[in-house]
């Protein structure tokens, strides 16, 4: 019962820590070399991952839930996130993935 919770709390901390560099790229003040750094390559992926299995493990209703309290929280941050952040975005994801919806698998 507490994995079924904690689950979808992981992917929200994936999206929320890794939703401001992976929105930095559609800015236009944003320079090119930040914009193809390897910590942004990075958030994009663990971003972009986590909204897709937000929506494919659990469901339309909960994913819209999973994906809006990611974006809410990532956007209340707005400020360049740190190294330390997107790793923990990136662990978070990992451990969804081993603690995620046994139909991902």
């Amino acid at each position: 019962m507490q994995l079924h919770t904690i689950a979808p709390a992981l992917l929200v901390l994936a999206i929320a820590l890794s939703w401001p560099p992976f929105s930095s790229i559609f800015r236009g003040e944003t320079q090119a070399a930040v914009a193809t750094a390897p910590l942004t390559m990075i958030a994009s992926a663990v971003s972009l991952s986590a909204l897709g299995l937000a929506f494919a493990g659990n469901g339309p209703w909960l994913g819209m839930l999973i994906a809006a309290l990611g974006l809410l929280l990532g956007w209340t941050m707005r400020t360049p996130a740190p190294p330390f952040a997107i790793s923990l975005s990136a662990l978070s994801l990992a451990a969804y993935l081993q603690f995620g919806p046994p139909t991902l698998f």
